[in-house]
């Protein structure tokens, strides 16, 4: 689970390329993206869904992210709102 939080962390913060058009693709975070995703906080609601929250280490912007268990994910980093979806492909 925190290699799949990772992966979404850095599709969010925008560590790890993304197809513009928004089609599906495999995502590889490279240890160095790792790196700079730095330290978060993961919890988990009643409802089931995964929050994550921190600080873009690049831009000091604060983030808080929701992952859905359908894998939509949500949230902001700084002022921006932020969506996508997610699946394991596992």
């Amino acid at each position: 689970m925190m290699m799949m939080m990772n992966a979404v962390l850095a599709v969010a913060l925008g560590l790890t390329p993304v197809n513009p058009n928004g089609a599906p693709q495999t995502i590889r975070v490279s240890d160095s993206a790792i790196a700079q995703i730095g330290s978060y906080t993961q919890s988990i609601d009643r409802k089931g869904r995964t929050h994550l929250n921190g600080v873009d280490h690049r831009t000091g912007a604060p983030y808080d992210f929701t992952v859905e268990a359908n894998g939509d994910v949500q949230g902001t980093l700084g002022l921006w709102n932020v969506s996508f979806n997610v699946k394991d492909a596992s």
